[in-house]
Formats: structure tokens, C-alpha cells, sequence
């Protein structure tokens, strides 16, 4: 049992999952800027999360990019009924092959030795080689960053510590597009599933 935050963040028990930093997420041309425009801009968590990656890689942490793609032939009915009811049904989020789906060209790609996650729902871990990857490595710690905080970061953090994985979360390295769900998301994570952390004090731990 791990029970400090120094052990909990030893870098070859680590794997840094990047969430959903696409355009259609983070980037001012994107969907979610496109339908809320009066939504607050969530490319901050990027050089946040750009100093993570970096850190990580030098200190051997695992990091995992965790992208969503969106089309008919892909995404479930439950999902397609959300998206209906949300009014998304023509401009579809992050679709397959498209713009929207890659990576913002501000964030640090995927290097050789980096996971790529493709996923058709909110959860990182549902449906995907993931866990099955974290596993092989050995790693029983996720840390967390990206978008969006209450959504697909939330469901993916807590499917992670349902399987046994010790998580922590990257505090400025999220986003959600309301301070106050942003402020609350941390909170229950910090209750109930793991240690919330600046950025700045992550890459401190994996940098000694």
C-alpha cells in the first residue's frame, strides 16, 4: 500500500494519461468553440501538460494519449441518444479522420515508446487496450491531465481507481468550461479517488 505522494509518484510506477487534447476540444476554431462561444478558453491546461509529457519521458513515466473519435458506424446508441438530445447530431464532435480529432499541433506529440489510445466513449479504460498496457509495463499509478475535467477525465480517473490504480490529478493540467463543476470535479477526487496536485509540483517529484 502507498500511502505518501513521494511513493505514490515514483516515475516507473507512473503512467501519464493525456486526455482528449484535440481541437475540437482546446483549440479556438474547435466545436466546443464553435457551439459555446461564451465558454472560457481551455488551451491553458496545454503547456501544463506539455511540462508533464516532458518530464515524464525523461524520468521513464508512461505516457498515454487518450483521443476521442466520434462517427455513426462508431459510437454506441446510448451515446448517439445523448447527442441527439444535446442537439449535436449535425456537426458531429471529434469525428473520425477529421480535423477536429487531432491532436492541437501546440501540445507535445507522441513520441516511440508513447501509448496512443483511439476511444468511441468518455472512458479511457472502457472497451480498450489500457488497462492490459498499463499492466504489462507495470504501472499502478495514472496521473491525469486534459479535457474535460468532469466528463472524460471523471469517468476515465475513476474507472482507473475501481481497477486498483492509484490516481492523481494533475489540478491545473484540467479543465472544465465552469470554474464552479471544475472546483467541485476536484473536490470529489480528492475525497474519494486521489491526490489533486499542481502540475508544477508533479515534474518536481519525477524530476529528483
Amino acid at each position: 500500500m502507498l500511502t505518501s505522494l513521494e511513493a505514490i509518484l515514483q516515475s516507473a510506477r507512473c503512467a501519464l494519461l493525456v486526455v482528449d487534447l484535440q481541437n475540437d476540444f482546446v483549440h479556438p476554431d474547435g466545436w466546443g468553440a464553435r457551439h459555446n462561444a461564451a465558454a472560457p478558453s481551455l488551451r491553458h491546461v496545454i503547456p501544463v501538460t506539455n511540462r508533464l509529457i516532458a518530464a515524464g519521458r525523461d524520468a521513464g513515466v508512461l505516457v498515454c494519449y487518450l483521443t476521442m473519435e466520434h462517427g455513426p458506424g462508431l459510437d454506441a446508441p446510448n451515446y448517439r441518444a445523448r447527442y441527439a438530445a444535446r442537439g449535436m447530431d449535425g456537426d458531429i464532435l471529434c469525428a473520425a479522420g477529421g480535423w477536429g480529432a487531432e491532436l492541437d499541433a501546440e501540445v507535445l506529440p507522441p513520441a516511440p515508446g508513447d501509448i496512443r489510445i483511439i476511444r468511441h466513449s468518455y472512458d479511457g479504460f472502457a472497451g480498450t487496450p489500457l488497462d492490459a498496457r498499463l499492466r504489462a509495463a507495470g504501472r499502478e499509478v495514472v496521473v491525469a491531465a486534459g479535457v474535460v475535467t468532469n466528463l472524460c477525465v471523471q469517468t476515465t480517473v475513476q474507472h482507473a481507481f475501481a481497477l486498483g490504480y492509484y490516481v492523481v490529478v494533475a489540478e491545473d493540467g484540467t479543465a472544465s468550461t465552469s470554474e464552479a463543476v471544475q472546483a467541485m470535479t476536484l473536490d470529489n477526487f480528492r475525497q474519494f479517488f486521489g491526490a489533486v496536485v499542481p502540475g508544477d509540483a508533479i515534474v518536481r517529484h519525477w524530476r529528483r
